[in-house]
């Protein structure tokens, strides 16, 4: 038991407790409205990161997780946050299901939108623009290594690359429209890209719509 309190404390924001999500997605970040089917996730540009393969691959999945929260899919979101070992780990530890960790994910996408709809009103849509990053350092690499050795078993899950970035987020809806300047950081494990961390950020400008 003492081990486990630990390695928890240990653990890199962004996948340590399912309550996280809840409160980064549901705080008025990654907040989107849908509506009348509208495509509302577009692809800003991309500023080189090292090799061209990880780049496309960090792009791909901040339009991943943009699309799963548009499209309401908690199981997606869910799928993107962390390996299957850690949520095994997760679930057996907490005396969770997995259908109840979804569920968690599907109550922080329906209040985003219901915070969205306040702020920007209906119709909102978001746009997205990676404008800088940087790698994190070997360090950085260990550390996660070695805590998730202590909870999932050594050499199950293998950090490879994370980088953070710097991401411009604009919502416009009906009553206005809300920037934002986030700072997700993106790892790479067992060839697979996750969101470590969300990297909520503060709101950059905001303008009223028309009445």
């Amino acid at each position: 038991m003492g081990k486990s309190k630990k390695t928890n404390k240990l653990l890199v924001a962004g996948i340590s407790m399912t309550a996280a999500a809840v409160l980064l997605i549901g705080g008025g970040i990654f907040m989107l409205i849908k509506g009348n089917n509208e495509e509302v996730v577009t692809p800003g540009g991309f500023a080189a990161i090292g090799e061209e393969d990880s780049a496309t691959a960090c792009q791909n999945l901040m339009s991943e997780y943009y699309s799963a929260i548009m499209g309401e899919n908690g199981e997606s979101l869910y799928k993107l946050m962390a390996p299957p070992e850690y949520w095994t780990y997760y679930m057996e530890t907490y005396g969770k299901t997995e259908e109840e960790v979804i569920a968690t994910y599907s109550d922080a996408i329906n209040n985003t939108k219901a915070n969205w709809k306040a702020q920007c009103g209906d119709n909102a849509k978001v746009s997205f623009k990676i404008v800088s990053s940087g790698d994190q350092t070997e360090e950085f690499l260990q550390k996660w290594n070695d805590n998730m050795g202590s909870i999932v078993g050594s050499g199950e899950l293998n950090a490879e690359e994370a980088v953070t970035l710097n991401v411009e987020q604009t919502v416009t809806g009906s009553g206005g429209s809300i920037e934002t300047n986030n700072t997700p950081t993106l790892i790479k494990v067992n060839s697979k890209w996750y969101i470590l961390d969300e990297g909520t950020g503060t709101n950059a400008n905001s303008e009223k719509g028309a009445e």
